[in-house]
């Protein structure tokens, strides 16, 4: 007797590059009306996939829990050091001053010791690489000199955000603008988004091989760069008061830092010009010897250095008129009747600007104190998140390793990151549901409804 089997389309090799729509759909097509085998078969691959996913998003899970938690660090560190630290009751002992001062100049003394050509963060920008919420230098140094003529005696971020200049409200820099033009900082994960190494004369994206292209982005975009004391090489284009020169390092050394233009992979056009680090020619030159070193051929590129009025414009508070000033987002407006719960989960969803490709745009996860000391007493014994690394041998992937490393961080940290990958325990997301009635064939729906079988 001849037994009737489903026929089913090859799965692309490439799984980790497909996306759950596609394989979702390449599998409904392998079904066949002519039985429950047919049904049966699909199922079992989908349920196998749907498996390998979810690990997948586990595994990554870590890899943005151990960025969550370095953004935790660093704000705590701040924090500690420019506004909790006061206290009119207690005097500052002066260990604890100095043990102060050195962490936030260390801040932006980062990378000195490798190099003594390197860079600092110009002194006007300071202040913004000490700031816990990095807001924008320009707009920080106004507020600055305000509290310079004010006699609080209050520290400057306490005064700021708790002290007496908490309602202070400049004409020149609003508190929105304040607010809401804050320098991302790097972490070390998305960092290495950013970096492109000289590859046959060409530029090109480190992890991707795709060659740097500054002209296929937004009309009149500005693409900046950073050369690190490692000799590292990132790039991204600007976008005012967000995505500055001191983002790539989070306000550490440089050796060099501009503006170019490429197409295709060949440099265009140099500007040794940073507002940030205001880089000499001495430094164009080691940009342009690390380049020569690497192969690229300079002889058709144009290089341009700037100049000091050039700088006084730019800390000037009127805006080039090329580059636009950002238009606030569209304010929502809230229904008066009760929310489905549909739209509970599509607004929650609203809330997180992320992509994966463009590093985490997620609100920064409020972590206790307490959950902070002890998760740095555990990183201390064993390094959780590079345990996936260590394991990674030819015959294991270091998947497994790294799901049981999530365990390790603060729950705040653990329930962000699984947000990410989309596998909160908050709310159900809208895959999970159309997920369900994908798995299900036609024939499985027909014996899991009785009321539908009545009917037909």
């Amino acid at each position: 007797m001849e037994v009737e089997t489903a026929t089913l389309l090859p799965l692309p090799l490439n799984i980790d590059q497909t996306s759950t729509a596609s394989v979702d759909a390449l599998l409904w097509a392998a079904e066949t009306p002519t039985g429950c085998c047919e049904g049966t078969a699909a199922l079992r691959l989908q349920k196998v996939y749907r498996s390998y996913r979810t690990r997948r998003q586990l595994a990554d899970s870590a890899v943005v829990a151990e960025e969550l938690w370095w953004q935790a660090i660093d704000y705590a560190r701040l924090n500690r050091s420019t506004i909790s630290f006061f206290n009119y009751l207690k005097p500052e002992s002066a260990v604890t001053r100095w043990n102060r001062i050195s962490l936030n100049a260390s801040k932006v003394g980062k990378g000195l010791s490798k190099d003594d050509k390197a860079l600092k963060l110009a002194f006007q920008h300071w202040i913004e690489a000490i700031d816990p919420r990095h807001r924008y230098g320009h707009n920080l140094h106004l507020y600055y000199e305000e509290w310079c003529k004010s006699d609080a005696g209050q520290p400057f971020f306490f005064w700021l955000d708790c002290g007496e200049g908490r309602n202070v409200d400049l004409k020149e820099c609003p508190r929105t603008m304040l607010r809401k033009q804050c320098v991302r900082y790097l972490g070390p994960q998305e960092r290495e988004l950013y970096e492109y190494v000289p590859v046959d004369g060409k530029i090109v994206l480190k992890q991707t091989g795709e060659l740097l292209d500054t002209t296929k982005g937004s009309k009149g975009a500005k693409w900046i760069f950073v050369m690190s004391t490692s000799k590292k090489l990132y790039a991204g284009e600007k976008r005012k008061g967000m995505f500055h020169h001191s983002t790539f390092l989070a306000g550490g050394t440089t050796l060099a830092a501009g503006r170019f233009v490429a197409e295709e992979g060949v440099l265009k056009i140099i500007w040794a010009y940073s507002g940030h680090y205001k880089p000499s020619d001495e430094n164009l030159n080691i940009f342009l010897t690390f380049l020569k070193d690497s192969g690229v051929i300079l002889s058709e590129v144009q290089v341009r250095s700037s100049s000091n009025e050039e700088y006084e414009y730019a800390d000037d508070n009127k805006q080039p008129q090329d580059e636009k000033a950002p238009t606030p987002p569209p304010e929502l407006e809230m229904p008066t009747e009760p929310e489905s719960e549909a739209m509970r989960v599509t607004v929650a969803r609203s809330e997180y600007k992320r992509t994966l490709s463009g590093g985490l745009h997620s609100p920064r996860a409020e972590v206790p104190k307490k959950a902070i000391l002890q998760r740095m007493e555990s990183k201390s014994k064993a390094r959780s998140y590079q345990l996936g690394h260590q394991l990674s041998l030819k015959w294991s992937t270091g998947v497994g390793p790294r799901i049981g490393c999530v365990a390790d961080y603060p729950l705040e940290l653990r329930t962000k990151a699984l947000e990410f990958v989309n596998l909160s325990p908050r709310a159900p997301t809208p895959s999970t549901r159309r997920g369900l009635a994908s798995c299900l064939s036609p024939t499985a729906i027909m014996v899991a409804s009785p009321h539908m079988q009545s009917q037909n």
